[in-house]
């Protein structure tokens, strides 16, 4: 058989298993990254198989941008900024402490392993894998606090293992004994802040340009190839790649969402998950794959035992770790709560009462007075504020401004301040920000109060430590020659499929024990009735200016238009007022009854529309409207059918 037929075979079977174990281990309860691991365990152990090596580089260059970009692109960045200390905390910190205490325990059993070199083992090994974790978490219905959290981690940790494993590396292979911890720090940072800053411009970039495409596969090409753009212009200025990739599926996945057309949107969201759906199953089925050919070069050392025995221990050090750093981060959070709640009292009974005539007044004796700061300053005292890195010169320059407001307005000048149109829509401006960053404090600690975490979460994060894919693909960089490489490979294999296979299987019966608390199914059908009610009342009065405007033109728009507009608006909002009050328990509630209704309606249509298809009764670009609008109501109405299946 010729190579290309026998990649064809591979491929085509590879892709027939990921169909047939994913379709039946959602039958059985099993979530698919976990069956499939085992299932290549099984096909990897079957005599006269061929085994076949993949290039690390390729999966770290290839396979992990674009499924980093899918995940990311799913993340709310509300929600990720909500959570961005804990996310922080356990993708930075917890990564580190956890390598370096690995480094310490393999350097202690095993002295001929270089201590940089066991850091680097460590790296490998202390990323949990997000793909893992989420697709479990989403599965088993876990509030959506730990999933943003599972999510964030998985998506940050990557980075710091991999700037830290190129770092002890790069000590190893130049034989430096110790490293230089300002060169690793400095290091780091820019790896992180330079990729941010590169995904972040590739971000906007991307969404400008989608913005103005007028081709729905034109669009699909430029969100595929964003992820490896990305990836390598953060390797380019040697920062972080899986940063850049982050970010910029940050970015496009949130600022798209308003100014990228729906129908690219829907369009794109689906190539994405059938990229997801074959890229990240295969990789999995082939990390099970790969765990015998490296258990047969160290059985051939004859270290195969006491390599098991590291591993072990490793695993155990590496739940410890993680369970162990729970406590703390549990109680920092409601610290930090309390803390935030009470600036937040103190803050509102000072600015509650302040009116947009109240704040021009003041924003023009501060100019008065010559009070002007650079946007550069307002934005690195806003940072550092948000950080609670505020110095006594911070608070010596705030006390000094107030003081000379308050003499200004204890006595007035002869002559008022007067203030020019131009300036004072700037300073209105100014005054709609403001009191849009006092309402989002004021949510964020609405959001941290209602989803609080408590020690049934703190298990849940504790057990969600799987590792996977970077794991197994990041040892295999290191050189060969250097100490024991083919023990330190197995146990990074090891700790991968243990932690996958044992914890994945253990976290749905631990999660249906404790039942966390999610959120109430009618709370969610409330608050979609309500935000619709705020954007038809938004709506309605862009219509009413919009009628008011034609008239004042001389071409008054027809009532009759603006009677149908109004109708549809308050069709959607009078339907989820039914539906957030229904009781969804009932199997025989109007919500129901509605959607059977209309399936078999739409089924009816669907039939009707084929017939005519066949009789060729009308014209191809008229069937194929009909058709899409069909799919449109379909749509919408499997939307519908899932909410009220949570």
């Amino acid at each position: 058989m010729e190579s290309t037929e026998l990649i064809t075979l591979v491929v085509v079977g590879v892709v027939l298993v990921i169909g047939a174990v994913s379709f039946f281990a959602g039958r059985i309860g099993v979530a698919a990254p976990l069956a499939l691991t085992v299932v290549g365990v099984i096909v990897g152990a079957i005599p006269g198989i061929p085994h076949f090596e993949v290039e690390p580089s390729l999966v770290l260059t290839v396979i992990l941008p674009p499924l980093l970009y899918a995940a990311a692109r799913q993340v709310p960045f509300v929600d990720f900024r909500r959570n961005l200390r804990v996310i922080g905390f356990l993708a930075i910190v917890l990564v580190v402490v956890s390598a370096v205490l690995v480094g310490a325990l393999v350097h202690l059993l095993w002295a001929t392993v270089p201590i940089a070199l066991a850091i680097a083992l460590g790296a490998v090994v202390a990323p949990p894998d997000a793909v893992a974790a989420t697709s479990l978490g989403k599965r088993l219905g876990l509030p959506p606090r730990i999933v943003t959290i599972l999510e964030g981690e998985g998506l940050v940790n990557d980075a710091t293992a991999l700037v830290l494993l190129s770092t002890m590396l790069a000590i190893v292979t130049t034989s430096a004994e110790s490293p230089n911890g300002w060169m690793i720090a400095l290091t780091f940072l820019w790896a992180v802040v330079g990729a941010a800053v590169i995904g972040g411009l590739l971000g906007v970039a991307a969404v400008a340009l989608r913005r103005r495409i007028t081709d729905p596969v034109l669009d699909a090409a430029v969100s595929l190839v964003i992820p490896f753009l990305a990836f390598l212009a953060g390797e380019t200025v040697h920062a972080s790649g899986v940063v850049a990739v982050v970010v910029a599926g940050i970015v496009v996945g949130n600022q798209g969402a308003y100014r990228i057309r729906a129908s690219f949107r829907l369009a794109e969201a689906n190539t994405w998950r059938t990229v997801t759906l074959l890229v990240e199953n295969a990789v999995f089925l082939f990390m099970g794959f790969q765990l015998w050919p490296v258990v047969t070069e160290v059985l051939a050392q004859n270290q195969l035992l006491g390599t098991l025995g590291v591993a072990g221990l490793v695993i155990l050090l590496l739940v410890g770790i993680r369970f162990a750093a729970m406590p703390p981060l549990l109680w920092t959070i409601r610290r930090r709560y309390r803390q935030r709640a009470a600036r937040a009292d103190k803050t509102q009974e000072r600015f509650s009462a302040v009116t947009e005539e109240d704040f021009q007044q003041r924003a023009a004796n501060m100019r008065r007075l010559g009070i002007r700061q650079s946007p550069l300053k307002s934005i690195t005292r806003g940072l550092r504020a948000r950080f609670g890195i505020v110095t006594k010169k911070d608070k010596a320059a705030r006390d000094d401004i107030l003081a000379r407001l308050a003499e200004l307005e204890r006595n007035p000048p002869p002559e008022p301040v007067e203030i020019d149109p131009t300036m004072r829509a700037r300073f209105s401006k100014m005054f709609e920000n403001f009191r849009k960053r006092l309402d989002q404090q004021n949510n964020d600690l609405t959001a941290e109060r209602d989803q609080a975490l408590g020690w049934r979460d703190g298990v849940i994060l504790g057990l969600s430590g799987m590792r996977g894919v970077v794991t197994v693909a990041a040892v295999q960089t290191i050189p060969e020659g250097q100490p024991m490489r083919e023990s330190l490979v197995l146990i990074a294999f090891a700790v991968a499929i243990v932690t996958l296979v044992v914890q994945g299987l253990l976290l749905p019966p631990v999660v249906r024990r404790l039942r966390p608390a999610g959120d109430d199914p009618g709370s969610e059908r409330t608050e979609l009735y309500e935000l619709r009610k705020l954007l038809k009342d938004a709506g309605d009065t862009a219509v009413a200016a919009a009628a008011t405007k034609a008239e004042s033109a001389g071409s008054p728009l027809e009532p009759k238009a603006l009677a149908d507009v109004q109708a549809e608006s308050d069709r959607w909002v009078n339907h989820l007022e039914v539906w957030a009050n229904a009781d969804l328990a009932d199997p025989d509630n109007h919500v129901a009854q509605y959607q059977h209704l209309r399936r078999v309606q739409l089924v009816a249509e669907r039939d009707a529309l084929r017939d005519v298809y066949e009789r060729g009764a009308f014209s191809s670009e008229a069937i194929d409207a009909m058709r899409v609008a069909l799919d449109a109501e379909e749509t919408s109405l499997d939307t519908l059918d899932g909410r009220s299946a949570e």
